[in-house]
């Protein structure tokens, strides 16, 4: 029993207006020469489901929108997806049930998510992780996604004549196998969580080892073997602590002042005489503070004398110059009436050469005066300054003296008693740092029994993790064989009618679920590419879907999409006849079903292709594509020489 789902129809918004494809019938084929558009149109519904399609550049250019109507199971929605790069990662979502417009939905991680929603259709869970089967994998696998189921329902054009849902890339082949086993109900999302269970389980052992392996790295360069080794260290550590601070508390008691009354004396006298010192020292400095002083002072009062004698020589020496001309204006003199006794220039009355000179002694009488006290006051301070010095020389040599005699006393009595003290107190001090070293080595003992406590528990998580699995995957042995036998008589049969050339054994790998062709498996058969590749991998994908109609379990969604299969046997019109005599017995089924009352989903195929054999054109909807109506007809064709084609 398959799973409905159904491209009901697929809109492109334009910038010269829309245009729409239904694909009401079963079997609907897309027919036109190379250029026409038919693989852009496909990959703008793979991108219109949320998928990373390559886009055409018309399609960049002209497209603004792709709009798709889709039947999941029992919804229907419909998509609506802009190519703006900046806008692309949300999708509007209706429901065409109900006519209600859901919120936004987005292809990245963001909430509510696309993928979500087109996995809850199909009755898919949205959180499934395909790990993989290698013993020695840790990876739990990444998620399994709406496009991963899609890479069974869409075949491109440049995949149809090589590889086989990405065959050829590693790094997806868990994913492939997961999903194949999951249409086919070979698993569920408890079998795929439990094997990721086992994977993740398998990497937290390793982290656990690794860090054990550390930790006995470590607990090797600390000189222990065991953890009852640290604790009897740890014990002679204590032990060892305990009888320093007993032998420290008796030599500190033994160390009293020592006292006596001569000692005291000199320690007395060594005080007065400390004191005396730094009196004499400060007065030594205040002193020289006067010094300094008075010396400015003196400089101060002898410049003043030689400015007086400065000014009484200008005045003697301009007395004796006769103005002919007022020196300030430069006015003559010689025409005004002078007085008698009354100076040329300013008209005064000229001063006696007696008054000035008395003047002049006067004033400097008392600078000499002040200049006479300060040489006084100099020589004071500078014998007070002398006393004091030759006082401080002597305090600083008496207090070496009594020092050096205080010294002698107390060297005999103290310095013994003080390294007995250092060294016990340094081994308190060892004693307590090789006990906080132990303790640290004791934690690292415990981390070390927790860590492989751990692990044994991990191991023991994953044994019956592993054993689930195994119990899981037994109770649906029966139907795995059940499976693959059919797989296997169906893609003979298929292949047989086919009447492919050089193929005389076919089958389905239980391991890889890929064809193994005349013994080869597909790795070494379908990178030849060709007809013959292109027709292998057609019935390969016609026979899953047979074998899916005829078992109530499977959840294979009833849909294929193939891009150019008769392009890609290279115009072969037999091999290309079979190929399209298969594929309409496949929609034909549908009809059978009905008509016998058998409840399945119906086949819906879509196949683009550039012509078609002659004896099959009415069998199916077609729909005729050429340069002049292309596939987005509202743009107009460039002309086969400017087309690019996709994949080329």
């Amino acid at each position: 029993m398959t799973t409905t789902f159904r491209l009901d129809a697929v809109t492109l918004n334009t910038t010269e207006g829309e245009v729409r494809y239904a694909f009401p019938t079963d079997l609907s084929v897309l027919a036109g020469p190379t250029g026409v558009g038919k693989t852009t149109l496909l990959e703008l519904i793979k991108f219109g489901f949320g998928g990373e399609a390559e886009i055409a550049e018309v399609a960049r250019d002209y497209v603004i929108e792709v709009r798709i109507d889709v039947t999941l199971g029992a919804s229907r929605y419909r998509l609506a997806r802009t190519i703006d790069l900046s806008k692309r990662k949300t999708v509007r979502v209706i429901d065409l049930i109900t006519q209600e417009r859901l919120a936004d939905h987005h292809t990245t991680k963001a909430e509510p998510r696309l993928n979500s929603l087109l996995m809850s259709a199909l009755g898919l869970p949205d959180d499934m992780r395909a790990a993989s089967r290698t013993t020695a994998s840790s990876n739990s696998g990444t998620r399994i996604s709406f496009m991963d189921i899609f890479a069974f329902l869409y075949i491109p054009q440049q995949e149809i004549n090589r590889e086989i849902g990405h065959s050829d890339q590693s790094v997806r082949e868990p994913k492939r196998k997961a999903v194949f086993e999951l249409l086919f109900g070979l698993t569920d999302a408890q079998a795929l969580g439990q094997r990721s269970l086992v994977n993740e389980l398998k990497g937290r052992i390793g982290i656990a080892e690794v860090e054990a392996t550390n930790v006995a790295a470590f607990l090797t360069s600390s000189n222990t073997t065991s953890r009852e080794e640290a604790q009897a260290a740890v014990r002679q550590a204590m032990a060892a602590e305990r009888d320093a601070t007993v032998r420290l508390a008796e030599v500190r008691n033994t160390l009293n002042p020592v006292s006596d009354r001569e000692t005291q004396v000199l320690r007395d006298l060594l005080s007065d005489v400390e004191r005396s010192v730094a009196d004499s020292r400060s007065l030594i400095v205040g002193l020289q503070r006067r010094e300094r002083d008075y010396q400015l002072e003196r400089r101060r009062i002898q410049g003043d004398l030689e400015r007086l004698g400065r000014i009484v020589d200008a005045g003697h020496r301009l007395a004796s110059i006769e103005f002919e001309v007022c020196p300030r204006c430069v006015q003559t003199l010689g025409a005004r009436d002078i007085p008698t006794g009354a100076c040329r220039v300013c008209l005064q009355a000229d001063p006696t050469p007696g008054d000035v000179a008395e003047f002049d002694q006067y004033e400097a009488r008392q600078l000499r005066d002040q200049l006479d006290e300060i040489e006084v006051q100099l020589h004071a301070v500078s014998l007070q300054l002398e006393q004091t010095a030759t006082t401080e020389a002597g305090g600083r040599q008496r207090v070496e003296e009594l020092t050096a005699l205080l010294e002698g006393r107390t060297r005999e009595r103290i310095t013994p008693r003080l390294q007995a003290f250092a060294d016990l107190t340094q081994q308190l001090a060892e004693a307590r740092a090789l006990q906080q070293q132990l303790e640290g080595t004791l934690r690292q003992w415990d981390r070390l029994q927790d860590i492989e406590l751990v692990a044994r528990e991990l191991r023991s998580e994953r044994e019956e993790a592993k054993a689930a699995l195994r119990r899981m995957e037994d109770a649906l042995e029966e139907r795995r064989e059940q499976i693959f036998a059919d797989l296997n008589d169906e893609y003979e049969r298929t292949v047989s009618l086919l009447g492919v050339p050089g193929i005389t054994a076919a089958s389905i790998s239980p391991t890889t679920y890929l064809p193994v062709i005349n013994g080869a498996p597909w790795s070494d058969f379908g990178p030849r590419g060709g007809g013959i590749t292109t027709a292998a991998q057609v019935a390969y994908w016609a026979t899953l879907l047979a074998v899916a109609q005829k078992h109530s379990w499977t959840d294979y969604p009833a849909f294929l999409l193939i891009d150019s299969p008769r392009q890609a046997v290279n115009d072969s019109e037999a091999l290309s006849e079979a190929l399209y005599r298969r594929l309409v017995a496949l929609a034909d089924a549908n009809k059978e079903f009905a008509r016998i009352g058998i409840r399945r989903a119906k086949i819906q195929l879509i196949i683009a292709d550039n012509r078609l054999p002659a004896a099959y054109r009415g069998d199916y909807a077609q729909m005729d594509f050429s340069i002049a109506s292309p596939t987005i007809s509202t743009i107009q064709h460039p002309g086969p020489s400017k087309v690019k084609t996709l994949g080329s």
